[in-house]
């Protein structure tokens, strides 16, 4: 008998599709057919979540994490459709065969059973073939329809800052909030720079609409946005903003169905001079060489817990949401000060043997994966209890196996005594020659 863990996904873009519920069902109905032990604490569920991306699905990467526990916790997956499993043939080849290959678990269709050979294999990648088509196919009907509606002025996404936006109705002003956008684009044309403007509404306590401190890139994307003009933009080929990308060849920008916070005039003349503020910075930009200092990482801002990220200008270290606006508190400090304390810290480190065990890396032995062995046999131990308890062995049989698995069992145990003995670590003089070496 053998254990199973369960992956239902439903998508919002197929309305003939199976409830979790229902394919649940037909998944322990199918357990129960072939012998299977489905654990509840493995019954992974996506709802409304589309199939192209694996990671952009939560169940499914924490079922992937799971899965590799050592043992895996499960010896099947069970999925009702491979296309619930992944709609991109490339990843499902890819998770499928880190399942089989590093855990040990096969992925079973219980409507798409294939063979267990070549010609199933073969049946299998055209069915994956042929649930990506449908969802390439799918993602262009969706596109071709969202880019009509945006060409007809309709607003798409969540409102930004400064708007509200009910199901199906056009964006209207929040007068709180827009207030803040004047601000905003009136501040950059009066001088004021990105990260100012981010600290200057942190301190009057301004949120975003997910109630995050503003930063200097959010300025930047506020400053882009045509919304605040009137105007929807909308790029069909996929998102750009991630990648500061705020128009490309195929962006469509026309008149918006809401009303505009700011004028035509002023954002087109903030447009002009970030263009002029880009231009200019490229002539003065930073070479791509310039190497991190070695403390970097390991330095943290005591206010907000950010990390103090390396200037080379200035020789020295500064808290990182300092420098995007939404810390409050500078912390810089020099880089030539902050060694020498790191230094000084070092040297009053005492290394004997007891600090050796705890801090370094030990010389062990190439492992038999007799850890893994061990826990697989007392998981074998714990099933042959059910079986008896459960009246599926007898009693005699029940004994022999528990003998059995009990000798192997002690056998292991002697072995990782004795691997214990072997275990070196570095003597104090090669540590404390290592210490000197970098101090």
């Amino acid at each position: 008998m053998k254990n199973a863990a369960v992956y239902i996904r439903v998508s919002t873009d197929d309305q003939t599709e199976y409830s979790p519920d229902s394919q649940l069902r037909e998944l322990k109905e199918y357990a129960v057919r072939h012998d299977l032990v489905i654990d509840p604490n493995h019954v992974y569920v996506d709802a409304g979540i589309s199939g192209r991306a694996a990671k952009k699905r939560p169940a499914f990467q924490q079922m992937i994490s799971e899965a590799k526990a050592k043992p895996s916790p499960f010896d099947v997956l069970l999925v009702w459709k491979f296309s619930r499993f992944a709609r991109n043939q490339e990843e499902s080849i890819l998770y499928k065969s880190l399942l089989k290959k590093e855990c040990g678990v096969d992925v079973v269709s219980i409507t798409e059973e294939t063979q267990d050979n070549i010609f199933g294999s073969l049946i299998e990648r055209i069915i994956e073939w042929m649930d990506e088509f449908y969802s390439i196919r799918l993602g262009e009907e969706v596109k071709t329809k969202m880019t009509l509606v945006a060409e007809q002025g309709k607003v798409q996404t969540s409102a930004p800052f400064g708007y509200s936006k009910k199901p199906d109705e056009p964006m209207v002003i929040v007068p709180e909030e827009a207030k803040w956008i004047q601000f905003i684009f009136e501040s950059f044309m009066n001088g004021d720079t990105f990260y100012g403007i981010a600290r200057n509404l942190n301190e009057y306590g301004v949120k975003t609409h997910r109630g995050n401190k503003f930063e200097n890139r959010t300025i930047e994307y506020i400053l882009h946005n045509p919304m605040y003009a009137g105007y929807v933009r909308w790029t069909p080929t996929g998102k750009t903003l991630s990648k500061r990308i705020f128009d490309s060849e195929d962006t469509i920008t026309v008149k918006g169905d809401f009303q505009p916070i700011i004028s035509e005039d002023l954002f087109n003349a903030v447009q002009e001079k970030i263009k002029n503020m880009r231009l200019a910075r490229k002539k003065r930009s930073k070479p791509t060489d310039i190497k991190k200092h070695w403390l970097s990482g390991l330095v943290v801002c005591h206010s907000c817990g950010s990390s103090l990220v390396y200037q080379s200008a200035n020789n020295g270290f500064q808290c990182h949401s300092y420098s995007k606006g939404s810390c409050s508190v500078s912390h810089f400090i020099s880089a030539k000060k902050l060694e020498d304390a790191v230094l000084s810290g070092i040297s009053l480190i005492n290394i004997d043997e007891s600090f050796i065990k705890e801090n370094t890396k030990a010389n062990v032995p190439k492992d038999d994966n007799l850890e893994l062995q061990l826990e697989k046999l007392n998981h074998m131990l714990e099933r042959c209890k059910a079986a008896y308890a459960e009246g599926i062995d007898s009693l005699e049989e029940y004994k022999n196996n528990k003998e059995r698995i009990t000798r192997e069992i002690d056998g292991i145990n002697l072995r990782i005594e004795e691997r214990k003995e072997e275990v070196k670590y570095a003597s104090v003089d090669e540590v404390r020659s290592e210490f000197n070496g970098l101090l």
